[in-house]
């Protein structure tokens, strides 16, 4: 009964107005990998340059062979992949930034949380992490659900596509456990934004005569907004899916959390010297 107050408590906390914020009193976390043990880590550095040159070099790929005269940048799959590299990127350099000290982060980082005020450069990395971890799921789930050899024409780069369309949402996860700052289930809001500017870029492309790069006059058949109903129905859908995934993912990084300190306290040389 204890377990589950805590659990309750814990969850309604999360919708404090505070929460819709980007301050953290423990700025450490941005920088540092939940799991390491010492205050700096080579291992996770080096992590953190090669999930950023991995999403690169996809990008770039995508961007080689499906640039169809700009036509790349009309699909979500692409915004996600786009999103998922930059979020990477700021990533490892907070991560360089930690491991050599640079400016005296490290210090200066302790301090910093003392003073309740969170640099921008981590409130905008917490934000893309927040919008591109959701997104890549959404995509993952939509494409495999309903779009799959459904999209009217032929699938040029199939392996390309199910880097895009699945390995992008198992790296992101992957991440997720790997990290140290908090998922904050307020943050879904901006993570919907994303979502909304597409339908409606979907809506001014279609009535500008826009059309995918096989001249479908739709960005994808489940936004042909000659069938509007189907649109918002899709639309609505997306909504739900988001606020399905923030929840598991919330709960998620709630039990990485209890892993993390169940472990912890079995390998402390307290505890170790009992065994």
């Amino acid at each position: 009964m204890q377990l589950t107050n805590k659990c309750s408590n814990s969850f309604w906390s999360e919708f404090r107005l505070r929460n819709f914020g980007f301050n953290h009193d423990q700025l450490d976390q941005f920088y540092r990998s939940q799991w390491q043990t010492g205050e700096r880590s080579f291992l996770f550095l080096l992590y953190r340059w090669i999930w950023a040159a991995f999403f690169l070099g996809v990008f770039l790929s995508c961007l080689v062979l499906q640039f169809s005269e700009g036509k790349y940048f009309i699909f979500l799959t692409n915004w996600g992949i786009m999103l998922c590299t930059a979020t990477q990127f700021v990533a490892a350099l907070l991560a360089t930034q930690w491991y050599f000290d640079v400016d005296a982060v490290r210090s200066s980082a302790y301090e910093i949380s003392q003073l309740k005020k969170t640099p921008r450069l981590i409130k905008f990395y917490w934000l893309l992490h927040d919008v591109s971890l959701p997104l890549a799921l959404i995509i993952t789930t939509i494409y495999w659900s309903f779009l799959h050899g459904k999209m009217n024409k032929p699938n040029r780069f199939p392996v390309m596509s199910f880097v895009t369309h699945c390995m992008n949402s198992v790296f992101m996860l992957v991440d997720f456990l790997v990290v140290a700052f908090p998922f904050r289930l307020l943050h879904t809001i901006y993570a919907m934004l994303l979502p909304i500017t597409f339908c409606l870029f979907t809506v001014v492309y279609f009535f500008c005569g826009g059309t995918d790069d096989f001249g479908n006059h739709y960005v994808y058949p489940l936004l042909d907004w000659t069938k509007p109903t189907r649109g918002l129905i899709t639309f609505a859908g997306v909504f739900g899916l988001y606020c399905i995934y923030c929840i598991l993912l919330y709960v998620l990084f709630k039990f990485k959390r209890f892993l993390q300190r169940s472990l912890s306290a079995v390998w402390s040389p307290h505890c170790v010297g009992l065994i």
